[in-house]
């Protein structure tokens, strides 16, 4: 068994968005579910389907072609964690982007932890 990263889905996100596919697979492990979670409620992934070991993403694309996803930062890795207080929190990009933050409340964005006033580990940026 391959050991993957929440890091590896992110950028399979990225990639696909930027060849415009429609519907990518990326290995299933509960963080990558929390996160597919919070992509599909914030309107940047169509949804997705658990398929055995896998899950099916389905990208979410404008009229006119233009992917959801623009970009994807990762923030925390493996040998460097990054972790925010809820008071540190600020909008992306002038509110058209999210964060996702790992909190002992679940994974959620940070507007959502802000509210809830927790902190956590910033995962990732995207817009």
């Amino acid at each position: 068994m391959t050991n993957y990263s929440i890091g590896d889905v992110l950028i399979r996100l990225k990639n696909a968005a930027m060849v415009s596919k429609k519907v990518i697979e990326v290995p299933k492990f509960k963080y990558a579910i929390s996160v597919l979670e919070v992509l599909t409620k914030k309107g940047f992934i169509e949804g997705y389907d658990i398929m055995g070991r896998e899950i099916s993403v389905k990208m979410k694309y404008s009229d006119r072609g233009l992917s959801a996803i623009q970009d994807i930062k990762l923030f925390s890795r493996p040998g460097r964690r990054w972790y925010v207080k809820a008071e540190e929190m600020r909008p992306v990009r002038s509110g058209t982007g999210i964060q996702i933050v790992s909190t002992p409340q679940g994974v959620m964005t940070t507007a959502d932890a802000k509210k809830q006033n927790v902190g956590g580990e910033l995962i990732c940026e995207i817009w």
